[in-house]
């Protein structure tokens, strides 16, 4: 609950209804969910190649891709009811009047870092046990019986996702919550100048990963990348990698290109397709992954993985930009 908000029970279905039909109706939509849904939908058919079973290796291509797709399907209809019933829980969690409820007070919801202190939290206010019961049912149920027919270790796997959607939801409730009800902003400090990202508050760049700011020069920004909240908080403090953006102009590509510098005439050759004239400016974006210790328990970044994550920095840069996929290189 949250100091000097009380609602009952009926407000508070009533509020989360409304917020999460804004959601699914606004006119500029926010991603969160259509990005993940893109994301986890790639490590979930690899993860489905990795475990078919007898019967499945013994059907003709024809038969394993429609159930491909049928699994695809389902897996997306699964992962927005996980994300839903995040929704649900957090606005019951924090808005919930009740004996043994965690108070929030208005002023914590101005801490740039609010919302991942709650997500690190959900754990603690809502037993793993009791959120894997409320998960376990539905399309969620759909996709776990499909799933056990034709490929093996699928529960596990399904609900390990779910989790991460889940939080997702509570992620959106969070922010509808501190914006609409307790009525409070971030104290963002200042934002950086290339980005115009926040120089105090961690952000989202991809499904999986935020981001921090760490330095900026003319023309140069630099991000430390860390798994997101969903992920939980040790692993969440874990450093992934680092994400830096140079800011190029054509022009500028050429004249190094012509004096034989590699990067350039390879920068030159990427871009010469794009149409572009020579005062116009591109982004390079260099991801160092860092070197984790198997010892560390942290989730591994899959094969097939690799694109997706260069497809979501993309994608991140193109909006705080308002640019085209055409001026921005992602490389590893």
């Amino acid at each position: 609950m949250i100091s000097g908000h009380h609602f009952s029970n009926q407000e508070i279905g009533d509020l989360e209804a409304k917020y999460l039909n804004e959601f699914y109706i606004a006119s500029t939509p926010d991603p969160i969910l259509a990005d993940a849904s893109e994301y986890y939908a790639i490590l979930f058919q690899t993860f489905l190649h990795k475990n078919q079973d007898k019967v499945f290796n013994q059907m003709n291509e024809e038969q394993k891709k429609r159930i491909y797709k049928s699994q695809d399907t389902k897996f997306r209809n699964a992962m927005q009811y996980s994300f839903n019933k995040g929704h649900q829980t957090a606005f019951a969690l924090l808005l919930m009047d009740s004996k043994g409820s965690t108070e929030f007070d208005s002023s914590f919801f101005k801490n740039p870092n609010s919302k991942l202190a709650f997500i690190y939290n959900l754990d603690r206010m809502i037993s793993p046990k009791v959120t894997e019961q409320n998960l376990r049912r539905d399309k969620n149920e759909i996709l776990i019986r499909e799933t056990r027919r034709h490929f093996e270790n699928g529960y596990d796997e399904i609900m390990y996702l779910a989790k991460l959607f889940y939080k997702k939801g509570a992620e959106v409730a969070f922010e509808q919550i501190r914006q609409n009800i307790v009525k409070m902003n971030y104290l963002i400090k200042g934002r950086s100048a290339l980005l115009n990202v926040p120089y105090n508050q961690d952000f989202e760049v991809t499904p999986a990963f935020t981001a921090t700011f760490v330095i900026e020069s003319p023309n140069y920004e630099e991000w430390d990348l860390h798994w997101d909240a969903t992920y939980g908080y040790k692993i969440a403090k874990k450093l992934v990698g680092k994400f830096m953006i140079h800011q190029l102009s054509i022009k500028e590509i050429k004249a190094f290109s012509s004096v034989g510098a590699i990067t350039y005439k390879m920068l030159e050759n990427y871009f010469a397709s794009a149409n572009l004239g020579e005062n116009d400016i591109v982004y390079l974006g260099e991801i160092n992954f860092a070197l984790i210790s198997p010892n560390e328990n942290m989730r591994t970044i899959q094969s097939p993985e690799f694109s997706a994550i260069r497809t979501s920095l993309a994608l991140t840069i193109q909006r705080h930009l308002n640019i085209g996929s055409q001026n921005i290189l992602i490389a590893d």
